[in-house]
């Protein structure tokens, strides 16, 4: 942790944060918040011992980055936090959970750890390569939302976008609580190097920010971003529906995409805002590893995500699985910005 005391020590105590964690925001203590977990650092970095309430509250953050977007001396906890988590796995403190998705994915390929097909969604038996463009489906749209998956490839297909024929996870879930993904970064820059492209279309938000942090040699666009350039390729029809958009936070803080995504969806219905969005956002809670490790409070900061949502709405659409799952879980009706444009081109 010595070689992160300089973005530790810009942390000025302020406690801007303390307005917008999330985790907090449920759990109320200190140590549950990003300030806090600074301080954790800093006592890590001249060799703190790692008790469980600190290992708690490092893994407790879901990675959403309001913290670096409040914080007036430009610090960021969230760099910081990975990289404790880092620590912690160096010095034998892996969490349970932390170990469960090693295995998993070790085992399996995904994060899931379905020893099912990944592409058993998909109704062709001969997938066209070699297009320039391809589609980098993830673990959730692969096996918990097929659906999802067949219509973002129904869609890109029509777009001239080619598939993977051996894609695993992308190394996301590995990357945020601390762990070793030079293995799958290695083994998809294979495939996609293989399948002649040289940019990657992706779903998923967090497949977005680790295939465009991680990986190199390709272009990384999320499906906002193409099908804002193509969508009069598509003719998509009018939607006599009213939806309102939940900004995932890797893809929205993490990376800016916040246009995109509401350009898609005006042209197909209309768009009624959150009180809070874009940069001001609230976190499903659903990142960072924390609705596998500690699912009561994702569940609980998802349900402080409700609360924003505005009245009389026919459905939250949002550019991430597993945000979508989350806020599913709320009783919320949600739809993928890929089911919306699939629901205008049927």
């Amino acid at each position: 942790m010595r070689e992160y005391l300089r973005d530790i020590v810009k942390c000025v105590k302020c406690g801007r944060c303390r307005t917008v964690c999330p985790s907090q925001q449920v759990q109320g203590w200190e140590s549950s918040g990003a300030r806090g977990r600074m301080l954790m650092a800093l006592g890590m970095a001249f060799g703190l011992e790692p008790s469980n309430s600190l290992i708690t509250s490092i893994l407790t953050c879901t990675t959403c980055q309001q913290c670096v977007t409040e914080c007036p001396s430009g610090a960021d906890p969230h760099q910081v936090t990975r990289a404790a988590r880092r620590e912690l796995v160096a010095l034998g403190h892996a969490s349970p959970h932390q170990i469960e998705m090693q295995e998993r994915i070790g085992n399996t390929g995904n994060s899931l750890g379905d020893r099912s097909s990944r592409t058993a969604w998909l109704t062709e038996t001969q997938v066209p390569g070699d297009l320039g463009y391809v589609y980098f489906a993830g673990c959730l749209a692969s096996y918990r939302y097929q659906s999802t998956a067949a219509a973002t490839y129904g869609i890109l297909k029509r777009l001239g976008v080619g598939l993977l024929e051996d894609e695993q996870c992308c190394g996301s879930p590995l990357f945020r609580l601390g762990l070793d993904a030079s293995d799958l970064i290695a083994h998809n820059s294979r495939q996609i190097k293989a399948a002649g492209a040289h940019t990657v279309i992706v779903g998923c938000a967090g497949c977005y920010s680790m295939l465009k942090e991680q990986y190199q040699g390709f272009d990384v666009l999320h499906l906002s971003e193409f099908l804002a350039e193509r969508l009069d390729e598509l003719c998509t029809r009018r939607l006599d529906i009213s939806v309102t958009y939940h900004d995932p936070c890797h893809l929205g803080r993490a990376y800016g995409i916040y246009d995109a995504p509401r350009k898609v969806i005006e042209e197909i219905c209309t768009l009624v805002e959150m009180d809070a969005s874009k940069e001001k956002a609230s976190c499903c809670g659903g990142g960072g590893g924390v609705r596998l490790g500690y699912p009561e409070l994702s569940g609980s900061m998802a349900g402080e995500l409700k609360e924003n949502i505005p009245a009389g709405i026919d459905y939250v659409v949002t550019s991430c699985p597993l945000c979508f799952r989350n806020l599913s879980d709320t009783g919320v009706k949600v739809l993928d910005l890929a089911d919306l444009v699939w629901m205008a081109i049927e």
